[in-house]
């Protein structure tokens, strides 16, 4: 049985979508529309947006683990102060 909130949910994204684009619109991304944002910037071409849309799903706490690795030469707890 087809979903009655697809067809409302696929005009959300677009506008949010519409919205990022213009560089507006930030503060409607969330955990529930990230993945298809970034699914329908990437199949725009809009890779620069796909990527900041992933780096706003990272998580911001340091302690939190990470799926990024780090930067190359990076050793934060056990460098020389």
């Amino acid at each position: 049985m087809p979903d009655p909130n697809a067809a409302p949910r696929a005009q959300e994204i677009e506008e949010i979508y519409r919205d990022l684009i213009r560089g507006l619109g930030h503060e409607r991304v969330d955990d529930d529309n990230v993945f298809e944002l970034i699914r329908r910037a990437e199949a725009d071409g809009r890779h620069v947006l796909a990527q900041e849309l992933r780096e706003w799903q990272s998580p911001c706490n340091p302690d939190a683990p990470s799926a990024i690795a780090p930067a190359p030469g990076s050793n934060r707890e056990n460098r020389r102060r």
